[in-house]
């Protein structure tokens, strides 16, 4: 459970009855007062923009790997994270009462989703078109308006838009879990003792660039547990790495390799320190 204020507001993905929704609830409780936006990128202009004091993203899922828009969107933002949660996801295919099965012409659910049930749905529902929504809940209410539009979401969806459960946990891997992102502007976290960092590291385009980036690391016992690249976008075929790290920023052999990173002449930003969620 979270120590922030109960006063504090947070924006995530939206409407009620995504998994960003019970990510929520499961970090800060569900009383915590929270604001719905309509996509990712809304979530990181409420924090910035001071709408609200912080931010919940889907980061990355065991079985489709990382949400590339967020990854994205740290490179453009001041956020920092300071927590993270973990969501066992549980994926159902949801249409409206009554639905047969064989009267379904199309399956509507958040990208990330559709990816995380494709081989069932190749199974299941081969030749039925797949559609991308914004989010879960999104497809749910597309289904409670379509007879012949299924969605795949949770049972609180269900619940909420009045669907009927033909499927229950269909997602291809059944230890699926999704890792989210709690965003602030400036609430850093103290060493807890069981702490991870993220960082972004942007490097020139030539030989031992990216060896120079991960050397420091090495030289100093630095634990990687991620590494990801992504086009910097400053210029054609430059990239930055996201990375997280054991440890603390102020653990002292972290400390050291920033150091060294500083000495390569290397751009890096410390996205934030926070306690390793449970699972």
């Amino acid at each position: 459970m979270s120590k922030i204020l109960p006063s504090a507001r947070v924006a995530y993905l939206g409407p009620e009855g995504t998994y960003s929704h019970a990510a929520l609830e499961k970090y800060f409780g569900s009383q915590q007062p929270c604001l719905a936006v309509d996509d990712i990128p809304s979530v990181f202009n409420a924090v910035d923009s001071d709408q609200t004091d912080f931010g919940l993203v889907p980061v990355e899922n065991s079985s489709e790997g990382s949400v590339t828009q967020t990854l994205d969107c740290f490179g453009a933002s001041d956020a920092i994270i300071c927590g993270e949660v973990m969501l066992r996801i549980q994926h159902c295919l949801l249409a409206q009462p009554g639905t047969l099965a064989e009267n379904i012409k199309r399956v509507v659910s958040h990208q990330q989703s559709l990816g995380q049930c494709r081989y069932w749905l190749e199974e299941h529902y081969p030749g039925v078109e797949k559609v991308s929504a914004l989010s879960n809940a999104e497809a749910a209410i597309q289904a409670s308006r379509m007879q012949d539009t299924a969605a795949i979401a949770g049972k609180t969806a269900a619940e909420i838009y009045g669907l009927s459960i033909l499927n229950e946990n269909i997602e291809d891997v059944h230890d699926n879990t999704t890792r989210f992102a709690i965003i602030s502007k400036n609430n850093a976290q103290a060493p807890s003792g069981r702490d991870k960092s993220s960082l972004i590291i942007s490097t020139k385009n030539e030989p031992g660039a990216l060896f120079n980036a991960l050397e420091p690391f090495k030289n100093h016992a630095v634990n990687l547990i991620k590494l990801e690249s992504r086009p910097s976008r400053k210029e054609a075929w430059s990239y930055s790495f996201f990375v997280d790290i054991e440890g603390h920023h102020e653990d002292a052999n972290i400390r050291a390799a920033f150091e060294e990173l500083s000495g390569h002449s290397l751009e890096f930003r410390v996205l934030g320190s926070y306690p390793v969620a449970s699972p």
